[in-house]
Formats: structure tokens, sequence, C-alpha cells
């Protein structure tokens, strides 16, 4: 069993923790109490089988801590004198008291009080209450340590922008998922329209990847459209098709771009295309976003 575990360390706690564990202080303490529990019941069930009563008087009153008084008696059986005692209230030395004893071991006795009541489970059902009620504050306490100790599972949050010229395609990377999208940024990557798969992946994996870097520089929209070596952002949507490649998590979505009627871009969700990472390998991903790519032709 892992040391990280919540059960482990509910019963043995941390490695390297010096106090008592939780659960070797059960294996001590359980084990005596079912051992004495047995003792007692079987006591009583020796001298219930033959069970001889005489009477006699409080010889002797004591005390143990805060644990209240106890009364000792004694009484002869054959010339022979026994002792006992028991937990009581409200006796004074030289008070009468019945006694039980067992018939061939007077040794085994007890009062007549402890007798008619039966075997005592309170202690028992106390000690099992207070385990429970340990045992639910502890788990409690494990597995909000063990919630602040666990690792936080971060969302894989990619992005790039791909526009295709009639000379070359453009790859952009984009940081910082905002409202309403990502920024874009270096790296910045090109390869010719007719480059082959492995460079097109090749530049599409460096800017994919580096999306998810936290830091980066921001960049002005003039500075950026410098940087992809194009005259201007409308001179670029007019002669170029474009794809923004996101991922969120598990998923994969790629979204074409179209014109829009005053000449500018606006998403284009009827063709847009939705992968499984764990289902789709990349190369068929990007050999799909390179597809709907070229489906149009640019005059650029």
């Amino acid at each position: 069993m892992k040391s990280d575990n919540k059960t482990y360390r509910f019963f043995f706690g941390r490695r390297g923790e010096r106090h008592l564990p939780f659960g070797a202080m059960l294996l001590i303490l359980v084990p005596f109490l079912i051992v004495g529990q047995y003792f007692q019941n079987r006591k009583y069930n020796a001298l219930s089988a033959s069970p001889e009563h005489t009477s006699t008087v409080i010889s002797n009153i004591g005390y143990i801590g805060n644990s209240g008084p106890i009364i000792h008696y004694s009484f002869t059986v054959n010339g022979i004198t026994y002792n006992g005692g028991m937990h009581a209230n409200g006796f004074a030395v030289g008070d009468s008291i019945g006694v039980v004893y067992q018939k061939d071991n007077p040794e085994n006795n007890m009062t007549v009080f402890e007798y008619y009541d039966g075997p005592s489970y309170g202690f028992v059902s106390a000690f099992v209450i207070l385990v429970v009620i340990l045992a639910i504050i502890r788990w409690r306490k494990i597995s909000r340590q063990y919630k602040a100790d666990a690792p936080v599972e971060t969302k894989v949050q990619r992005a790039c922008g791909i526009y295709r010229t009639s000379k070359e395609y453009i790859f952009v990377t984009g940081y910082g998922k905002t409202g309403f999208g990502y920024n874009m940024n270096y790296p910045i990557k090109f390869a010719p329209i007719d480059c082959d798969d492995i460079e097109f992946n090749n530049a599409f994996g460096e800017v994919f990847l580096a999306s998810n870097r936290e830091e980066y520089k921001e960049l002005k929209s003039s500075e950026l459209i410098k940087a992809m070596k194009q005259r201007s952002w409308r001179q670029l949507h007019l002669h170029s098709t474009s794809v923004f490649v996101n991922q969120d998590d598990d998923k994969i979505s790629v979204v074409p771009t179209k014109l829009a009627s005053d000449k500018w871009l606006d998403w284009d969700s009827n063709q847009a295309l939705t992968f499984d990472v764990g289902n789709d390998s990349i190369y068929d991903i990007v050999s799909e976003t390179r597809k709907l790519l070229d489906n149009h032709e640019t005059d650029r």
C-alpha cells in the first residue's frame, strides 16, 4: 500500500512521523479490551452455573485516582477467607452486603448487585462510541490533508492560428485566453505552400506547444502583422484562408474563418472540426487541418 494513500495515512500516518499512529493505538487497545471482556464474561458464566449466596460486611473503602470509591469485603468458606470488591457509592465500612460466589471456586465472586445486573457492556459501548468518533474526526482530517496535498490538475489549453496565402503558411502562437479568444504572438513560423507534411507538422507543433507557456511579451496589432510579414490585416484577410486551432483538455477544435459582408473575417462554424486527443492521432488532426485550409484557393 502506498504511503500517500488515505487509508494508509488513517492507520499509520505519514512516513517519518514520530508520534504513535492511530492504527498502532487500535492494535494495542482493542486486543486488551476484547481479552478483558472475554474473561469477564467467562467468570460470570462460571459463577452463574453454580452460584452460592452469603452475606458479609464491608471491611474497607479505597480510592484509585478519580474512579470513585471501591468497597472491599471478605468472606469465609470452609475455613478459608476470600476477598472481593467493586466500584460503588453510598456505602460505609461495616455495612452488610450480599455476595455470590462460585461453589467450586469461591475466588470467583461478586456482590449481589453485580450478579443480578449481569455482565456489564457499558465500558465496551463507551469505548466503541469513542473509537468511532475519533475515527470520523481523523478520517475528515486526513481527507482535508490529502486534498490539500493532492496536486492541482491544471487544464491543458493551447491555441494557434494558421493562415494560408498563395505562397506560404503562417503559424502564429496563441497566448493568454480571454473572453474574446487568445492573444496572438511569437513564435511565428513560416512554411512554403508546397511544403511536405513533415515540415507542416513541425511548424504547427512548435507554435501549438509554445502556447502552453505562461509568460510572453505582448505585441500590438501593428507589431504582430509586421512580424507576420504582411502589409495589413485587411490585405491578409482578403487574400488568405485561415483556421483557429484550440485545445481544451482532451478536445481539439479547428474552426475555419470566412469573409464577412464587410470584408473582415468571421467564424465558419459549419465547417469546424472536433477531435478527441485520446482517440485521434496528432498526425490525423494536423492533416485534416491542412485539408481544411486548402479547401479554398487564394489569389494573393
